[in-house]
């Protein structure tokens, strides 16, 4: 199927605005209640300083809140530390020169200097030496602009203990906050694997039409879908040091180890998705339509629509799995040898590393999933086959592995 390059740049611009525009609203949507617990942690910190510690004007608290805070409901525990530990380090150097010498240029140069050697002999990470820095220089600028408006000195005199203030303020709302710390990544996860679906559905038309500019949409939407999956991964990370530092949530902690299982997995089936889809173009143009690799994708697409399903309400996906199984018995390349040619066959072969990947996803070993595939059909499962350490996640799923529900009563 030929398209004008008109159709083509309009359906290209198209599909980059919709990309756009759910990905922001996505982060709108993500950020309205971060922001509003950011702000009450503020307010938080500044009642604390003024109210019950009587400062007289501690601005750092409610600003160390916020900068530990941010917007974002990945709020690591780690960096949040850190940023508080180099902001308080910073208003703590930055009042500690002042008293004896003052502010001006050369101040500023000093301090500066200082505070970043500080921060990296105290810490590695990047943003502590950043806040020391920044915080030393503005208790300086501070302290010129208080001067000049009441046509004196004035020293600063405690403003590191409003940033402490604010800096645990935020670190306590890190940790205690989220009470479900694996809803956010699980909302990330299902995201993530929507847009996966959404590019294997595109390739399956590519495939069945020959259309080889949606084959090349289909390439071009994997890239918003790794920008997709980097959040995921971000979102990830905090939920560990949250279920990790928080003893409360121990529950989590299975639930935890089982994205994270996911998401390398889908890390693995984006590598698969894509090297089919690079194949793909140059058979398409070569072999036209190969509609029966095109239905198997389709089909794939569908399973993997049923996975976000399970992934959204956290259960067994037992739906996808089965579809899966069903698409796996299908791939076989002998069904295509005489047909199609040698070309989609070595397509197959790709789309049967895919599939693999996909039932892994659901709780399948490696091993198990390998054995669904036609050539393999009725050989044991290699469960007794040893994992090394490095490839834990070719083992059976702690959690979609086993059976996650208590047995109904007529069963006991």
């Amino acid at each position: 199927m030929k398209h004008s390059r008109p159709d083509i740049d309009a359906r290209r611009a198209r599909l980059f605005v919709t990309s756009f525009l759910r990905q922001g609203w996505l982060r709108v949507r993500g950020s309205f209640v971060p922001i509003l617990q950011s702000a009450v942690g503020a307010a938080l910190a500044w009642f604390i300083a003024h109210d019950l510690l009587g400062r007289p004007d501690p601005m750092f608290a409610p600003i160390a809140t916020w900068v530990c805070l941010g917007f974002k409901l990945d709020r690591v525990p780690r960096k949040v530390a850190e940023l508080g530990a180099g902001a308080t380090l910073g208003v703590l150097v930055g009042e500690a020169f002042t008293l004896v010498f003052q502010a001006g240029a050369w101040q500023i140069f000093v301090v500066l200097v200082v505070s970043a050697l500080l921060g990296r002999f105290l810490d590695r990470g990047d943003l502590f030496t950043i806040q020391s820095g920044v915080n030393g220089i503005v208790v300086l600028a501070m302290t010129v602009y208080a001067a000049t408006a009441s046509g004196g000195t004035t020293t600063p005199a405690g403003r590191w203990s409003d940033a402490l203030v604010g800096s645990l303020v935020a670190f306590v709302f890190a940790v205690l906050m989220p009470r479900h710390p694996t809803e956010r990544p699980r909302r990330y996860a299902a995201n993530a694997l929507t847009e996966f679906a959404r590019t294997l559905e595109m390739l399956a038309h590519g495939l069945k039409t020959a259309d080889v500019e949606e084959i090349q949409e289909a390439a071009l939407a994997h890239r918003s879908l790794r920008r997709v999956m980097d959040t995921w991964e971000q979102t990830l990370v905090t939920a560990r040091e949250v279920v990790n530092l928080n003893p409360t949530l121990r529950r989590e902690r299975p639930v935890t180890r089982e994205l994270d299982r996911l998401y390398r997995l889908a890390r693995r089936a984006d590598r698969s998705a894509m090297m089919l889809n690079r194949q793909s173009l140059g058979m398409s143009e070569e072999v036209g339509r190969i509609p029966v690799l095109g239905g198997l994708i389709a089909d794939t697409a569908v399973a993997m629509r049923a996975i976000v399903d399970a992934v959204r309400a956290w259960e067994r996906p037992t739906r996808a799995q089965e579809l899966l199984k069903d698409v796996a018995r299908r791939s076989d390349p002998t069904l295509m040898t005489h047909r199609e040619g040698w070309r989609p066959v070595a397509l197959m072969s790709l789309q049967r590393a895919l599939v693999v990947d996909l039932l892994q996803m659901t709780g399948l070993s490696r091993a198990q999933a390998r054995a669904l595939l036609p050539e393999s059909q009725g050989r044991p499962f290699a469960v007794d086959a040893p994992i090394p350490p490095d490839r834990s996640d070719d083992a059976t799923s702690i959690l979609w592995g086993v059976r996650m529900y208590p047995k109904p009563d007529a069963e006991r």
